[in-house]
This record gives C-alpha cells, structure tokens and sequence, in this order.
C-alpha cells in the first residue's frame, strides 16, 4: 500500500514529465526560450503612464474571470479591435539588452481563441 506522501511525489513526477498541461496550470506550455500563456483580454482600453508616457493599454487577465491588469507591451501579430473580447494565446520571450524604457519581455501571438463582440 501507498503512503500519501509517495503519491504525492509521483503525481508531481508526472505533472514535471507532462510539462505541467495536465496539472491544473493556465500556461499552455514552456520551452527553454519561450512561454505560452493564456490572456483574456477586455473589450475596451484603458489610459495608462508608460515609458513613453501617456498612451492607452490592453486590460488583461492571466486566468478566466481573473484580476484586471494594465498591459503596457504590445503583442506582435495581436489587431485589437476596440468593442470585442478576446481570448489569445501569446508567446513570451526574453528581449536581449533591452532599453531602459522598454520591456524585458517580448510577446507574440500564436493564436486567437476565441474573440467576443
């Protein structure tokens, strides 16, 4: 018979040897340069203070019905259109000797899930 810590450890081997997709995580998958996440992305944008100063930011999500951030970066293949809703899936990145002003992260859409007027 199994004790629960030996379970335990085997549902966390499976979860790392899965990648962690079956496990329960909003990240759609990891490799060694990139991340994909998941963004539910609200229908209208918001005024926000960036590097460049002001200019108008998507609102974000990281998880369905989540809390609602500021998304200051822009996402490279991503046309929002204002009045629709959005669930994307995104590539992220780290950017080399990125600028003092500018993000250290790069994001670039793999898909659109599904887009809600």
């Amino acid at each position: 018979m199994r004790s629960p810590r030996h379970s335990a450890i085997l549902v966390t081997v499976v979860c790392l040897t899965l990648g962690g997709t079956a496990c329960g995580s909003d990240d759609v998958s990891t490799d060694a340069d990139t991340e994909t996440i998941r963004l539910w992305v609200e229908p209208e944008l918001a005024d926000c203070e960036g590097g460049a100063g002001p200019q108008e930011c998507l609102q974000i999500a990281r998880s369905e019905g989540g809390e609602i951030e500021l998304f200051y970066d822009e996402i490279e293949g991503f046309d929002f259109e204002e009045g629709t809703s959005y669930v994307i899936d995104v590539n992220v990145g780290d950017v080399e000797d990125p600028p003092a002003d500018g993000s250290s992260l790069s994001y670039t859409l793999v898909e659109v899930i599904e887009s809600t007027p």
